[in-house]
């Protein structure tokens, strides 16, 4: 297993993170959440080899991640900063940056100020605004049963985002878009923890889990597609509430490829793992020549 190291950039910052393989060329991993911890991604760490160094990390205020402590601090091009340090601080020449579901707002960001130093850019099961969140969060809930919407919204009135049973009626509404594919609990999602904290700064500042009123609320990395000229890889799940956002993600950014996972919904890493990890190394076979 990886061991657990820190980088250390300008401004007394720190990350935690974990590396597999060597190099040239580098796959630096941005998880989603906001506020996951990478682990549901160890599987990446399976491409690592003699030219592929496989990089997962915790972002600011995730894990023992170096945390700030105004959540006006927690926003996404912050985010794309703490990208291009943890990039100088490692000497990563070679860049292909991975964003997985929220990390992939944060990829879009980095594509947009620091492009420069991109080799190629994965978006994984993942939208290009705050907007498309809303849309998806009204999918999930238009397709969740007339008991399970009144339930909700009985606990939505009554702000009980903390009650265990609002808890288990969101996680059961969203798990045919999230995780429809999973007979048991993955234990890389086992070992996963969230940060309530920098998912509330960002997300929700009242912990409701369908709104969107953090500091992404205004968000919109749309109008960056046209810009993009680096190859770009979209994958998605067939049943993930992000599925038409990544279609047009793959519409409007001209180098990119579409992949889609049949039998997948938010977790393809975790649902189809054999086929995505294959998605992942075929693209980047393509683009560093072997």
């Amino acid at each position: 297993m990886a061991r657990l190291r820190r980088v250390h950039v300008p401004g007394r910052r720190s990350f935690e993170y974990i590396a597999q393989g060597g190099g040239p060329a580098t796959l630096l991993v941005h998880p989603g959440g906001p506020g996951l911890t990478y682990h549901y991604l160890r599987g990446l760490l399976r491409l690592a080899n003699a030219n592929l160094r496989v990089i997962l990390f915790n972002p600011r205020g995730v894990g023992h991640s170096w945390a700030p402590r105004r959540p006006s601090e927690y926003t996404i091009p912050k985010l794309a900063e703490d990208l291009d340090a943890i990039r100088r601080a490692l000497r990563i020449r070679e860049l292909h940056l991975l964003g997985y579901s929220a990390g992939g707002f944060v990829a879009l960001e980095y594509a947009h100020r620091y492009e420069r130093n991109l080799s190629s850019l994965l978006l994984c099961s993942t939208a290009g605004s705050a907007e498309e969140i809303r849309a998806a969060h009204r999918q999930v809930i238009a397709a969740a049963s007339p008991r399970q919407r009144s339930r909700l919204r009985e606990l939505t009135r009554a702000r009980a985002f903390t009650d265990p049973e609002y808890l288990a009626l969101s996680e059961a509404i969203e798990r045919p878009f999230q995780n429809r594919f999973l007979r048991a609990v993955h234990p890389d999602w086992k070992a996963t923890k969230l940060s309530p904290a920098v998912y509330r700064a960002m997300m929700s500042r009242s912990g409701d889990g369908f709104a969107v009123d953090g500091t992404i609320a205004r968000w919109d990395g749309r109008r960056y597609y046209s810009r993009i000229e680096v190859p770009t890889l979209v994958a998605v799940g067939r049943y993930d509430y992000f599925f038409e956002p990544s279609v047009e993600m793959n519409e409007r950014i001209e180098p990119a490829h579409l992949r889609v996972l049949p039998r997948s919904s938010h977790f393809p890493i975790l649902e189809q793992p054999r086929e995505f990890l294959g998605t992942i190394r075929e693209f980047l076979g393509d683009v560093t020549g072997g």
